[in-house]
């Protein structure tokens, strides 16, 4: 394992054309582990088969489309939909009835030309990016409650330029984090005024042939955080590798890197590099966090053989925040996407036609 330092220099945009340096200088130091190993990253100590799950919601009289997201807010499950008129729902946990749906495909007033690659929940806030229009929206959970058809939404513009392409958002702090295509880094950085914050950070493993912005291309990654904590963590989509940071004062420590023993496979396709399906892992697929806990569905197939079944697994690998394994779930059937709070996972299964949403106690 080596250590080493990179400094984190704050820019304005104009003048970083110029090469000027702006006010704030950061240090963010690296814990970085390249060794791979054959310790597999769904072997538990402790192993639950879950027998008893709560049915809390089932869309068959709601006819909802496909849920890509969940989260949970004061007793709330909200879903974020594709190929449906609105693209968020809100249930009621107590009821499992549909209490309300925001949010419309369109260019006219109160609709959205898309809603991201992901939404986050912070404080009563639904928070989306519109990707097309390069903005972050952020919308009052109780006034959608209260009316669907016109909600004040605040919103603010983020940086997107040639070097910075940011496409899943979290919040840390008075900060903004992200994954997607960076000339210089693993994860993008946004200041409290939405300023790029430019470094340069390793990737946990090396691709020398791939370089730069078109790494991010390749190798698609999740992010959530823990406020509480201060910590998040980024997941590589077609692996078993996910890696912790820490954010303290000025600082930010990878503080963890999964001993991961499958690597995004990659090929060469049309002169540009990609990863090879057929011969990658599935993996690490869809992510939950909670104060305590980092929860993946798993599955060990191919990506290419995962995707043909919807990506859905009957495997819930828990880890906390130093990256520890603490235990590993089996359900009666497979989930394609997870949520978690201090009590419950919450689970969504497909079914026939149906989507159903379960709960079982952690």
């Amino acid at each position: 394992m080596a250590d080493y330092v990179i400094n984190l220099t704050h820019y304005h945009k104009s003048e970083k054309m110029n090469n000027k340096l702006f006010l704030m200088a950061l240090s963010v130091v690296f814990c970085i582990s390249c060794k791979q190993t054959n310790v597999n990253i769904d072997a538990f100590n402790q192993v639950i088969e879950v027998s008893t799950l709560d049915s809390i919601y089932s869309d068959e009289e709601d006819e909802l489309g496909v849920i890509t997201d969940i989260g949970i807010y004061d007793g709330i499950l909200i879903a974020k939909h594709m190929h449906d008129e609105y693209n968020f729902s809100l249930i009621d946990l107590a009821s499992g009835k549909l209490l309300q749906r925001w949010g419309r495909k369109g260019n006219g007033s109160d609709e959205y030309l898309d809603f991201g690659s992901n939404f986050v929940i912070q404080d009563s806030l639904l928070v989306f990016s519109e990707r097309m229009k390069k903005k972050i929206h952020y919308v009052s959970i109780p006034n959608v409650l209260k009316n669907s058809d016109s909600v004040d939404v605040a919103q603010a513009f983020y940086p997107y330029t040639v070097d910075f392409r940011p496409t899943r958002f979290c919040f840390l702090d008075t900060y903004k984090l992200a994954v997607g295509s960076f000339k210089e880094g693993r994860f993008g950085v946004l200041d409290s005024n939405d300023s790029i914050m430019d470094f340069a950070s390793g990737y946990p493993f090396g691709y020398e042939e791939i370089e730069g912005i078109y790494r991010g291309n390749v190798f698609q990654s999740d992010i959530k955080s823990n406020n509480k904590q201060r910590k998040f963590v980024i997941s590589t989509f077609a692996s078993d590798v996910f890696e912790i940071y820490q954010l303290s004062d000025n600082c930010v420590h990878r503080t963890f890197v999964s001993p991961y023993a499958n690597m995004p496979q990659i090929k060469q396709k049309g002169g540009r590099f990609t990863v090879d399906y057929d011969k990658s892992i599935a993996g690490l697929m869809k992510m939950a966090v909670s104060d305590d806990l980092i929860c993946f569905t798993y599955s060990s197939l191919s990506y290419t053989e995962a995707a043909a079944m919807d990506m859905a697994s009957r495997e819930i690998l828990c880890f906390n925040w130093k990256g520890e394994k603490v235990k590993k779930y089996i359900l009666p059937f497979p989930i394609s996407n997870l949520s978690i709070d201090e009590h419950y996972i919450y689970v969504v299964r497909y079914q026939n036609d149906r989507t159903i949403v379960y709960r079982f106690s952690l």
